[in-house]
């Protein structure tokens, strides 16, 4: 795919709230590797591409975002698993529109991500390659989502990219709570989606003690 500018329109929800239960209930957006929290990694890498959006995760990280740009949001019930997770960051980035003065268009897009993702800046800087195959004013008949595959052939569904209209649409339609407990792929279900290869070591994330051993990862203070 051609390389693309973010450009207006491109925003993120940032995953942050998990249980980290193989982790022993470790806090992931707070690890630290090479000295700065996952959650700083995410927001630097994020603000550095010239994307805002909403971080989907407990009060505690609001004092960790930046000044601008970002905003916390949680699904309700907390731990109501990643599809409400989603869809709580999704009316977190419509109702408060514009995010770091990034204006809706026809041609947005909504970046899926995880914060245990340990590398962010080579996985956006791969998923924003793709823009132009979701950019409707440039490809009418373009796909909805982007959604990855692994090397295995697994759907890496926090490694994605959807179309704001398309989403926003989705959620919409949804009747109160009836995201809670679903899967990503049943939020996406229906959408015009293209499943690239994503390249090895991009969808790296810490989800157990060796994990993080592997990765240089270590608990917060």
């Amino acid at each position: 795919m051609p390389a693309a500018e973010p450009g207006p329109g491109l925003a993120a929800v940032l995953l942050a709230g998990g249980a980290g239960s193989r982790l022993g209930g470790a806090d992931k957006a707070l690890l630290r590797r090479d000295g700065r929290s996952l959650l700083r990694h995410w927001t630097e890498a994020l603000a550095e591409r010239g994307i805002g959006g909403v971080v989907v995760g407990p009060e505690n990280l609001g004092a960790l975002l930046p000044a601008e740009g970002f905003s916390l949001t949680r699904e309700d019930p907390p731990l109501a698993g990643p599809a409400a997770g989603v869809c709580a960051g999704v009316r977190a980035l419509v109702e408060e529109a514009p995010v770091a003065g990034q204006q809706r268009t026809d041609d947005g897009a909504v970046l899926l991500l995880s914060v245990d993702t340990v590398e962010p800046a080579p996985l956006l800087d791969w998923l924003i390659d793709w823009l132009p195959a979701l950019r409707t004013e440039q490809n009418p008949s373009g796909e909805e989502a982007i959604v990855p595959r692994d090397a295995e052939g697994r759907f890496q569904m926090l490694c994605s990219m959807i179309s704001t209209d398309w989403l926003s649409a989705r959620v919409q339609q949804l009747s109160p709570g009836e995201e809670n407990g679903q899967s990503l792929r049943w939020l996406l279900a229906g959408a015009r989606t293209a499943h690239p290869v994503l390249p090895a070591g991009l969808n790296r994330d810490v989800d157990t003690p060796e994990d993080a051993a592997e990765l240089g990862v270590e608990l917060a203070d």
